[in-house]
């Protein structure tokens, strides 16, 4: 079968500290002090063999996500630009939906011919911390197009289990349509997890400021304005960018370089403060540590996007206020049941953030296109 495959160099940075099990697996903890030189090629791999526990999917579409971009790219010093696990080589991609072409002996639930989205993270269910119910934070977790084969590939094999049906998207938009739409649950059910589930305490009216306008901050746009947000504006340096954002129904869309945030939020919030705050960029040292005076009483920081440095919080302003912090990582244990049903209910439409849909054998030139960062998304369809 055709695969995108992901390589790199092995070469740990100087003082690194790895663990025995890094140096024995070469699956780092921090890919951007592991790996360097990362490439991708397409082409021919073997097909996957199929366990009694799992089901074969012909994959229908994948998204090119801003980590996979961050696995492509090398900073200044050659080095993978993601911070997170990653094992090369390895096929990527792990937004994904398709259609079900085998099943093997054990899989219940599933059959022949099923449309289904798949998650992402897959998470054990036995170790201390799923038993706990914080099943993002697995502590045997695999990352499907990170660790383990990903979804840039005609067929990849998934259990049961983090597959989520599309019966109910397709009986609206039709198969075509729910495979698109399906291949977007899982970096919607990214800022669902944020949202709603990290502090569970998303009131309605809140005014929002989301950095990022790719594809997970445009997802938090279509949630919050679903969720009854009150002003809800947004910043990206991308015009491009901008633009998708307001035909998304943003109140307004900013370019965040050169300005003074805490300034321009105060004068966007007539005064009054933003109550919650949602970083998808990948930069807080550039957007959530810039913010002090904005930050209405018992505001929200929800920091999502996934970047090498570390912000320094004014945490006197957050006490003063009452400011509630949090990371979020991924989107397992629940959100995509969540979010299929949005969809389908027609409150969230994230076709409209889709710039291209290409064929696998384009996969590379897509990549290439979305170095600008001028794309909000591109779907890849591999059959």
């Amino acid at each position: 079968m055709r695969a995108l495959t992901l390589t790199a160099e092995w070469a740990p940075k100087p003082g690194y500290d790895l663990t025995d099990s890094e140096r024995e697996r070469r699956r780092p903890r921090n890919a951007n002090m592991t790996w360097k030189q990362p490439r991708i090629a397409l082409g021919d791999v073997p097909d996957p063999t199929l366990r009694p526990d799992q089901a074969l999917l012909e994959v229908a579409a994948v998204g090119i996500c801003g980590s996979d971009m961050h696995m492509y790219e090398a900073g200044a010093d050659d080095y993978m630009v993601y911070p997170g696990l990653v094992h090369t080589p390895n096929i990527i991609g792990h937004e994904y939906s398709g259609r079900i072409v085998e099943v093997g002996p054990e899989v219940k639930g599933l059959k022949v011919g099923d449309l289904v989205a798949v998650e992402e993270i897959q998470w054990c269910g036995e170790c201390i911390a799923c038993r706990r119910g914080f099943v993002n934070h697995c502590l045997d977790i695999e990352e499907t197009g990170f660790t383990i084969p990903g979804a840039m590939a005609q067929y990849l094999p998934v259990r049961a289990k983090y597959c989520w049906k599309l019966d109910e998207i397709a009986e609206h938009y039709g198969e075509e349509e729910a495979l698109v739409m399906g291949a977007m649950v899982e970096p919607t059910g990214v800022s669902y997890q944020g949202l709603f589930y990290r502090l569970q305490n998303w009131q309605p009216g809140n005014n929002v400021v989301i950095f990022g306008a790719g594809p997970i901050g445009l997802a938090a746009q279509a949630l919050v304005i679903a969720a009854g947000a009150g002003r809800v504006i947004v910043y990206d340096p991308s015009e491009s960018r901008c633009d998708t954002a307001m035909r998304m129904g943003a109140s307004v869309a900013l370019n965040p370089l050169g300005i003074d945030l805490d300034e321009a939020i105060m004068e966007q919030t007539l005064g009054r403060g933003v109550d919650f705050v949602v970083e998808c960029a990948g930069f807080a040292k550039q957007t959530i540590e810039r913010l002090d005076r904005c930050l209405a009483v018992n505001a929200s920081i929800i920091d999502i996007g996934m970047g090498e440095a570390n912000p320094t919080v004014p945490i006197v302003a957050y006490k003063r206020m009452g400011v509630q912090y949090a990371g979020s990582l991924g989107h397992a244990g629940g959100p995509f049941q969540q979010v299929i049903r949005m969809m389908a209910a027609g409150r969230i439409d994230m076709r409209k953030m889709v710039s291209a849909r290409l064929p696998l054998d384009d996969a590379i030139a897509a990549f290439k296109r979305l170095e600008s960062r001028e794309d909000a998304k591109i779907i890849l369809q591999p059959n």
